[in-house]
């Protein structure tokens, strides 16, 4: 039933419960019954005609993570006066899953228009992010990734080929830091680090957005350095969580 949540889309945010019904292959009384629950409990909303868009318990539960999700907590304001010293965009990237996504941006003053803000999917073998996240991940987590979107890796030369994969992202590790440029919007440069090892469970990526013509102007180490104070200043905030107990349990 919640699959059906995946079909909404800036490209497709309606649709009618035939449709529904007929993409995700449910039989007309169990995709109605899906659509009608969904309904119920807000998910979904009634649109133009016979359609239904998402509804407004999804505004509500995105206010629930950004005020209480330890990782937005931790790194809000560390976000915020990134953007304030460089002037560039501030992101913060996590793996969900098989999906990366975009949780959270601070807009800086270079006026940047980033394509992926805050709850976009991240291409898995494209940008700094992703891929900063990539070389955290243990080798059979980064095997299943590659084989469960196995097109996707096909088509992006970074991750078409698994020995060569394994060689980028140990240069990355080695380096602390990735430094992409065009992969996702043309003209803008990206610098991201991650804001947890290979050893934690978090696979996490902070990066910064910034014209080619910033970036031919800034010192990469002392860029690297201030990402890398600031992530780790973000692991720190989150242990205290790691032990925290858990509302409602025993």
């Amino acid at each position: 039933m919640l699959a059906i949540l995946d079909l909404f889309t800036e490209e497709a945010p309606a649709w009618t419960a035939e449709a529904i019904t007929a993409r995700l292959g449910y039989s007309l009384p169990t995709g109605y019954r899906y659509v009608r629950e969904l309904a119920g409990v807000g998910l979904l909303r009634r649109g133009a005609g016979s359609t239904y868009l998402l509804g407004s318990r999804v505004i509500e539960l995105d206010h629930q993570i950004r005020v209480a999700d330890p990782l937005l907590r931790a790194g809000a304001l560390e976000m915020r006066e990134l953007a304030d010293a460089t002037g560039c965009d501030v992101v913060l990237g996590t793996l969900y899953g098989d999906r990366m996504i975009t949780v959270h941006q601070e807009h800086g003053s270079e006026g940047v228009s980033a394509s992926y803000g805050r709850g976009r999917r991240l291409p898995l073998f494209r940008g700094m992010l992703s891929k900063t996240m990539l070389a955290t991940l243990a080798r059979a987590q980064l095997r299943r990734l590659v084989e469960q979107h196995a097109d996707e890796a096909a088509q992006a030369p970074f991750a078409a080929d698994w020995d060569a994969l394994l060689v980028s992202l140990k240069k990355i590790r080695r380096a602390g830091y990735c430094v992409t440029e065009g992969e996702l919007d043309p003209g803008l440069v990206g610098v991201a680090v991650p804001v947890a090892g290979r050893a934690e469970p978090l696979a996490a990526a902070l990066g910064l957005v910034m014209p080619r013509r910033r970036f031919n102007t800034v010192d990469l180490a002392k860029t690297v350095e201030m990402l890398s104070g600031a992530a780790a200043r973000m692991r720190t905030a989150l242990l205290p969580a790691s032990g925290a107990e858990v509302a409602g349990s025993t």
